[in-house]
């Protein structure tokens, strides 16, 4: 079974709109995307081109939006760079993104409010191994987390 070319041409054409609306993408998601439905790299740069002019498709704004994600999630500044990266967008736009909004400097606030989140939510006596472990996988260093996890203020149970 072959389809001709206006069949994929209008296939692709109406994909990525769908693909779009399911979540932010990154330029580079949705030329993985094309490419991987079949569409030739120059008519996949043409068809992001569009999208952008017409404003479906901005790093920019898609590159804040997973970032601010990632920091309600109790993410440190070094894991939102890597996981933007991971998404494809530039260098470039990965340090103005998390310098201007999310620096290093508050990893220790976030942090803090993971923490007390965490103990209000589900576990307010979670080891603090376990914590540690968490903080570790949210890509915050080992010096603040022996910091916040020795400070009593942290974990209601401390003096248990």
């Amino acid at each position: 079974m072959s389809s001709s070319k206006p069949e994929a041409k209008a296939s692709f054409r109406a994909a990525v709109p769908r693909f779009l609306r399911s979540r932010v993408r990154s330029t580079r998601e949705v030329l993985q995307a094309l490419r991987r439905q079949g569409v030739s790299a120059r008519a996949a740069a043409r068809a992001v081109q569009a999208y952008q002019a017409q404003g479906l498709l901005d790093d920019r704004a898609a590159a804040r939006l997973w970032a601010d994600h990632w920091a309600r999630q109790g993410y440190a500044a070094a894991a939102i760079r890597l996981k933007l990266s991971e998404k494809g967008f530039s260098d470039a736009r990965i340090q103005t993104v998390t310098t201007r909004y999310y620096p290093s400097a508050d990893d220790e606030a976030r942090a803090r409010t993971w923490l007390a989140q965490r103990s209000r939510s589900r576990a307010p006596r979670t080891p603090r191994a376990r914590l540690a472990r968490a903080l570790a996988s949210r890509g915050f260093d080992a010096e603040l987390i022996e910091r916040l996890l020795g400070d009593s203020t942290i974990e209601p149970d401390a003096s248990a």
